[in-house]
Parts: structure tokens; sequence; C-alpha cells
């Protein structure tokens, strides 16, 4: 299908009006706005400065996620990742008081933690105060006292292993006297006096023995009054600590409030930056943007209750409008495939539905296994349905969960159930012998199996056949587009001889297998009509023939694209030989205790990493078969996405 059609708007406003105008503009979710430079001309206007009004939104959106922050810890209510957005009205709660109440609960908040990391600071330094002077609780001097007129007096510490017995004597021989205050693992402290004429030489023998001066200039405290205040500085910090919690449990009752606020006032920063895009004169102001054409008469019904002149039309041939894919429930969430690869261009083919059809097969036939796929499926699924994720998660999620119900699909028919498990346990628990295992494929097989078609382990080269009969209808499909596209446009000729003729040579070396001397003169036939047609474009004989040549020469570009669909066969064969080995690890114990723990052990390790290994391997791969092999034979691509200014939902649903 082709993608949306694009209108192009513009509309003239007042400025008293143009803040809730552009409020509800976005509301709308469906305006893209284009930055516009000031017209030429008569018209006077020039482009709008918010600057900083938008500098003063985006300080009060990181006060406003600092005071969640803050709060979050503090709540009392149980939340939980399936809490549900909140329902609210953004004009009610601007009206009824709430958004009042939000930012002095904000301020509020934010004053408090300010005040808790002061008490944080001042305990630290009350503690340090503690760990420095409990050494000296027994020491009866004021901790700062540190000289007479002739005599200095200094406190330290020394290595525990110290002789101080030996010390004392070098200090006195220098003019020193040394006093033991206390002693622990971390040193012995001391005091040391000494006349002020003799600082050198003890100097010299308290740096031989490691002295450490302790630093406490200033205190007029004795140890021991220190250690009184310090702790009862802590004993009130403490207290003040606990009434500052109970506060802030107190105001996080109202979080719900600040969670609105949030996005009240993302969305209003949102506005703002739409507003900067703007220009205008001294009382109007000028907008532009782009539309869905679906979304046409909404937008014009919001206009209408406005004093404004706005007119809704096509775009220019010069425009080049952005591109807003539309699909139907299921194609919609494999569009981030498409998106990962590049858009279409404005007004060309969206091959998101026949991708995601393909996408879905392919990806079950690589990691065909009913057990892995049942989990992808309830994991995906599961996700979107308790976790309420935002749009682009969800589809996320669910473009694997359908690629899960397609594993499931695959699985069943291949036989793969957690790789060979069932087959394991009736081997190796159930003492099962090779003639009582079952032998279910319709396709036969000597092997024991548990597949309603076949087992890809025991027939390689039935899968590979079935590989490359998925790739033969991928690239027929991309070329049969691609002739539609062409019949459209008027070209229903150069459809036939560009891609027709290819469909007939491929149609008769198919019939050779067949009906020979048929299948012989069609592919015949086809090759003489490519040469003769290839080159009709060009005016020169000797072109003609040649570009006719290189027409047949693209039937290896179509067998290489072909060959490429047998990784199919090795991520399938992949998945189901790392299960296979798992499954033999997990049940060679036999039907014993430690057996059914070495079987648990080896199923939720063995079988979540084969998935995660292999789920990613089969969505890269799978993406390559899109991009390289199916998009190459008709996408157009060069579509800028349609990205509409949307509110803030983080914590709310208007």
């Amino acid at each position: 299908m082709s993608v949306s059609n694009m209108k192009k708007l513009t509309v003239f406003a007042h400025r008293d009006e143009v803040d809730d105008l552009l409020r509800r503009l976005v509301h709308l979710r469906c305006v893209e706005f284009r930055t516009l430079e000031p017209p030429k001309g008569r018209l006077s206007m020039v482009r709008c400065n918010f600057d900083a009004q938008r500098s003063e939104l985006e300080a009060s959106l990181s006060q406003i996620g600092e005071a969640l922050a803050v709060l979050s810890p503090c709540s009392q209510k149980k939340r939980s990742l399936i809490r549900p957005k909140q329902k609210i009205r953004f004009d009610d709660f601007r009206a009824d008081g709430s958004e009042a109440r939000a930012r002095e609960t904000v301020s509020r908040a934010l004053r408090i933690a300010a005040r808790k990391n002061e008490v944080k600071l001042e305990e630290a330094r009350a503690r340090a105060k503690i760990y420095a002077a409990f050494p000296y609780r027994s020491y009866d001097l004021p901790l700062g006292f540190s000289e007479t007129e002739k005599t200095d007096l200094l406190l330290g510490v020394i290595p525990a292993k110290t002789d101080l017995e030996t010390l004392g004597k070098k200090l006195y021989s220098a003019g020193a006297v040394a006093e033991l205050i206390s002693e622990n693992l971390g040193g012995k402290y001391i005091s040391v006096i000494f006349c002020k004429n003799d600082a050198e030489s003890v100097g010299t023998v308290l740096s031989e023995y490691g002295f450490v001066r302790a630093s406490f200039r200033g205190v007029e405290q004795t140890a021991e009054e220190q250690l009184l205040e310090a702790e009862a500085t802590i004993h009130r910090l403490l207290k003040e600590r606990g009434d500052l919690n109970q506060e802030l449990i107190r105001l996080a009752e109202s979080m719900e409030e600040v969670e609105v606020l949030y996005d009240l006032e993302a969305t209003e920063l949102t506005a703002t930056i739409q507003k900067q895009k703007m220009v205008a004169s001294e009382r109007t102001v000028m907008l532009c943007g782009w539309v869905p054409e679906r979304t046409e008469e909404r937008v014009s019904e919001l206009l209408e209750k406005y004093a404004c002149a706005y007119e809704i039309s096509v775009p220019d041939p010069d425009d080049k409008p952005p591109v807003f894919l539309q699909n139907n429930r299921f194609a919609e969430n494999f569009e981030w495939v498409l998106e990962m690869y590049s858009y279409p261009a404005y007004g060309r083919f969206d091959p998101t539905l026949i991708m995601s059809i393909f996408y879905f097969i392919i990806f079950g036939i690589m990691f065909a296994d009913a057990g892995y796929g049942l989990i992808l499926m309830l994991a995906c699924f599961g996700g979107v349905k308790l976790l309420k994720p935002g749009k682009g998660m969800e589809r996320f999620l669910k473009m694997f969960g359908y690629c899960g119900i397609s594993c499931v699909i695959f699985g069943v028919l291949f036989g793969a159930y957690f790789g060979d498990l069932p087959l394991a346990i009736m081997r190796n628990m159930m003492g099962m012998s090779e003639e009582q295992l079952p032998n279910l494929a319709l396709l036969g097989s000597s092997a024991p199996n548990v597949a309603l078609l076949f087992d890809p382990l025991q027939n390689p080269m039935g899968f590979l056949v079935v590989s490359l009969a998925v790739g033969a209808i991928h690239l027929i499909a991309g070329m049969a587009v691609r002739f539609v596209i062409l019949c459209k446009e008027g070209q229903a000729l150069d459809a036939i001889l560009d891609i027709g003729l290819y469909w007939l040579l491929f149609a008769g070396i198919g019939l050779i297998f067949l009906f020979p001397t048929v299948g012989l003169w069609t592919t015949v036939a086809a090759a003489v009509l490519i040469v003769l047609t290839h080159g009709r474009a060009e005016k020169n004989l000797v072109m003609k023939l040649l570009k006719g040549l290189l027409g047949i020469y693209d039937l290896i570009s179509y067998a290489s694209d072909l060959l490429s669909y047998s990784r199919i066969l090795a991520l399938g064969l992949a998945a189901g030989v790392i299960g296979q080995v798992v499954n033999i690890l997990g049940t060679m114990g036999g039907p014993t205790v430690v057996g059914f723990f070495a079987l648990i052990v080896a199923f939720a390790i063995g079988h979540l990493l084969n998935i995660a290994i292999n789920v990613l391997g089969t969505f890269v791969h799978t993406s390559r078969l899109q991009y390289i092999e199916f998009f190459n034979k008709f996408y157009e691509d060069g579509g800028v996405p349609f990205e509409p200014a949307v509110p803030s939902d983080k914590y709310t649903e208007e």
C-alpha cells in the first residue's frame, strides 16, 4: 500500500491565543510543525524567540525530576511496573489548585533534600571530631593548647610497634619529655613538651620515629568536652534527619500530583519548542506544519474554535512531506523493522504488510521450535499486557510475540519441542528403546521423531528445499510488487518486458525437470526475448545487443539471491543442534534424583541461552533477507518519518 497522504497546514493566529492553540495542537498528536524563515516582502515578521521561557521550563522540569527522585523512595504506597497511568485532564489539574499544590510539594521536597545533605555533612564533621579526639579523652588540657612563652607542646601519634622507652630517652637527650596518653592498633598517642630552643633537635627525633602531629588548632575544649559536644550534635542531627524523613513520607502521599506536574511541564516544554519554529509580527504569529489527510477534519474542528486564519492544502511539487505509515493492527508492529532500513519515499509503495507476512514465515522457519516459540509468545504478549509499555516498545514486543506464534507452528511441523526434549526424556529418563519411540513424520523417516512434516536434523536436504522454495516465493513477490507499481504508473509494457519475461524464463527452467522439451523451448524463447528487449532504450544497435546480453547475466544475480536463503537452513539447524546437545547433557543422569536436578539446570540455563542467542541471530538474518534480497526488487526509499509533536505521557494519560 502507499504511504498516507499528507496535507500542508498554514495558520495565522493572534499572539494572545498562540499558547493555548499550540498546547491543544500538541494534544491532537497529529501535527508536525515546520521551522519557518521570516517571509520576504511586505509582511514584517521575525523568528519567535522563546529561549528564556524554554530555559525556565527546562529548569523547572529538572527540579520536578529531582523531587520525584527524592520522594519515590519515601512513598508508602505499593508501586509496581504494572501500575497504570493516571487518567487526567490538564485543564482540570490547573483549575482545581492541584498544580499549585504540586509545585509547593516540589519546592518543599527540594528544600528538605538540601537540608538532608547539610545534615549529612554536619554529621560527618561531628564524627570526624569524635574520631580525632577519642584517643586523647584522658588528656585534661584543651586540645588546641600548644605553647607557653618558652615551651611548645605537641600532640600526635607514633606507630604502635614503637618502643616508647627508647623514644623517651632520645627525646630527653634532645630536651623534651614525652607522655603516653593512650594506645590502640592504630598507634600510640603521646604528648611532647620541649623548650622552643630545642625545637629542631626534637623535631629530628620525632621524624625519625614516624611521629604524625595531630591538628587541633583553635580548639579550646578538652577532648572529653569535644566528645560530649560532638555526640550531642550527632544525636540532634539524627533526630532532625528522622523528622525530615517523616516529612518526606508525608509529602510522598502527594507524589501522584507531582507526576502529573512533570507531564504537564514536559508538554509545555514541547509546545514552547514548537513555538520557536514560528514567525511573528507585533500581533500575529504564523505557523506551518504537516498533518495526515485522515486527521484533517480533527485539526479543522480545533482551529475553528479560534479567531485564526488557516489553510490545509495539498503539498506543492517542490515540497518534501514527511512519511506516515498506515497499516493494519498486525503489520504496524513490523514498521520499526522498516524504520531500521529507511522510510519509503513519500507517495511510493509501503511494503510493511507484505514484508510482515514474509517476516512472520521466515522467522518461524529459522527458529522452528514450539517450546521456544511458546516462551517468546508468553514473554512478549505478557509484557505488553502487564507492563503497559509505550507505543514503540509495545510494537517491538508484539512483533516478537507474533514471531513466537510462527515458531510454534513450524516447531510442530518439524517436531521441535525445546530441541528433541520429548525423545531425550523417552530414551534416557523413561528407558524406552529405539523401536518404542514414535515416528510421526508424514515425509517418511527411518529415525524416531515427533514431527508432523519432517525433522530438519534428519532430513537437511528436505529442509534446504523448503528454504529455497520460500526464498523463490519471496523473490517473485518482490518482482510482483515492482510489476504492479509499473502498471499503476502506466508502464505496463516495461513491466511485461523487464519482469514478466524473467518469470517466463524461471518457468521454463522449472519445466525442464517435468517436461524437458516444453521447458527447453520456453527457456530459449524467454532468453531470446530478454536479449531483444532488454536494451530497447538504447539507440545504438551494438549497445542494444550488449544490454540484452547483460539481461541474461541478471539470471546469475537472481540465483545468488536465491542461494542467500540457505541461511534459513543454517539458522534452523544451529538452534536444533544446540537444543539437542543441551538435552543430552540434561538427561544423561537418567531417572535419578541427580538426573532430574541436572535436567532442570540444563533446561533453565541451556535452553534460555539457546533462545537468547538464536532469537538475536534469527532477527538479524530475517531482517537481512528483507533488506537485501526483497527490497532491492522494488523499494524506493528516502522518506523522512512523520514526527508529530505529542504531549508527555510518562506518568499520565489525558
